[in-house]
């Protein structure tokens, strides 16, 4: 009986605990523009993974270093086409709107 017990307990606690998994955030995620990984073909760019940080947004959070990288990247690069030729993805418009409307007069 207690050998049936602790697998009915066991099964529980693993069941539960993939069900936690399931629960992870769903937002989506931010990070730092990625300007390196398209250094071996300097005529096309890769597209972004994730949205812009709040280190990019140009407000009181913002990091200058890193908002003035980014200026320098989509100026230099922003027309060019993505290297898989594919169109842009949500991240890559983010980015992009994040510029433009860094940019504005």
């Amino acid at each position: 009986m207690a050998s049936t017990a602790r697998t009915r307990w066991s099964t529980l606690f693993v069941l539960g605990a993939l069900a936690l998994t399931g629960c992870g955030s769903s937002a989506a995620r931010t990070g730092t523009l990625d300007t390196t990984s398209d250094s071996k073909k300097p005529t096309c760019r890769t597209h972004q993974n994730v949205l812009p940080s709040q280190d990019y947004t140009g407000g009181s959070d913002a990091k200058t270093l890193a908002v003035l990288a980014m200026m320098k990247y989509y100026t230099s690069k922003g027309t060019l086409p993505f290297c898989d030729t594919k169109p842009a993805t949500a991240q890559d418009t983010a980015w992009a709107k994040l510029y433009t409307n860094l940019t504005k007069p």
